[in-house]
């Protein structure tokens, strides 16, 4: 995997970010962390992944094309940039498309007229086949089917999309407005709740809910495979470690396929699990990093 690499969302966060910020891509990394919240909504887990580094930065909707496309228009202006918020199902180059509704950023870095170009540099081998970055020219009635608004989504989708940005949970747009993200929109709301914080105290929480839950191990699979990612960028220049952290990835997405075909593998979820913890080591369990989770801080 290239040192690059890393979940749908950090990918093109980064790199908009990273065009009026050098630092950011540097705070990013350093901010990665894993902590869990117990009591999310409908009882199901919530993961904040790393520290926010935009506190300024959040979504933005809208219910109608045109005001859409003014706002896009107007936060380019400002920033030359835009990261915009796309459903796979509509991108072509998604293994996802025309099969799944998932949320899914990319930037809109330049603009001619009434057209854009798309980058999309998330690469990633994923369950329903290979994302390959894209980079392409976009008509604005073309834009609008890439950018077209998202359905209600399951609550573990839609918990993904309130932590994406760190701290407490970010104003989501309701589901059928098109959404962007947008400097001068940060507002996040107090983040309550029974929190298990720090990578590896959230880490042997799993630890301990997964081999005995297979359908909650399926349900929380790409949470950890984005951890898994993040963790591999953070420890890039660490090789031992970075690779248990790919193979705590491979081995729980073998597990979760084992799962959803009726045969759970306990056995190696927890191993997998034991595996990780020892790699990382005690340091990691010392560092709870609070901040990641506090109200005001941010991921």
């Amino acid at each position: 995997m290239p040192a690059e690499a890393l979940s749908c969302y950090t990918t093109n966060l980064k790199e908009h970010l990273h065009l009026t910020d050098p630092a950011a891509e540097r705070r990013l990394a350093a901010g990665f962390t894993l902590s869990v919240r117990r009591d999310g909504l409908d009882n199901t887990l919530a993961f904040s992944h790393h520290d926010r580094v935009a506190p300024d930065f959040g979504y933005r909707g809208a219910r109608h094309w045109h005001d859409t496309l003014a706002a896009l228009r107007g936060e380019f202006a400002r920033q030359g940039d835009v990261l915009a918020v796309a459903n796979c199902r509509n991108l072509p180059w998604s293994p996802s498309h025309l099969m799944r509704d998932v949320p899914h950023w990319l930037r809109l870095a330049a603009r001619d007229g009434e057209r854009w170009l798309v980058i999309d540099d998330f690469d990633a081998l994923l369950p329903e086949g290979h994302q390959v970055p894209h980079r392409g020219w976009a008509d604005e009635s073309e834009l609008r089917d890439l950018l077209a608004p998202l359905p209600g989504l399951d609550t573990t989708l839609h918990q993904r999309d309130l932590y994406a940005l760190g701290g407490g949970p970010a104003r989501v747009p309701d589901p059928g407005n098109h959404r962007w993200l947008e400097h001068g929109a940060g507002r996040f709301d107090p983040c309550p709740g029974d929190w298990v914080r720090g990578t590896a105290a959230s880490l042997a929480l799993l630890r301990d809910l997964l081999p005995s839950d297979p359908q909650a191990l399926v349900r929380y699979a790409e949470d950890l495979w984005a951890a898994a990612r993040h963790h591999q960028y953070l420890h890039r220049n660490e090789p031992t470690t970075a690779a248990a952290w790919g193979e705590l990835s491979r081995s729980l997405r073998y597990a979760a396929q084992s799962a959803a075909r009726g045969r759970p593998r306990a056995s190696l979820v927890r191993t997998a699990f034991d595996r990780i913890l020892t790699a990382i080591g005690p340091g990691d369990a010392a560092a709870p990093r609070p901040a990641a989770v506090s109200a005001g801080a941010a991921w």
